[in-house]
């Protein structure tokens, strides 16, 4: 079975087992940043999660 590394809760998404909104890691996406340097700002999250 897959792992899940999405959660929503209460009307939002989440990375699992976090308070990293999946929004969060969108934005930096769209400014263009790369996975690595999404992990870097985000250090609880591993690059697999990004």
């Amino acid at each position: 079975m897959a792992k899940q590394y999405i959660e929503k809760r209460d009307g939002s998404y989440f990375i699992a087992g976090t308070r990293i909104s999946l929004d969060s890691i969108v934005h930096g996406f769209r400014r263009g940043e790369s996975p690595e340097t999404i992990r870097q700002n985000f250090e609880l999250l591993r690059l697999e999660e990004v």
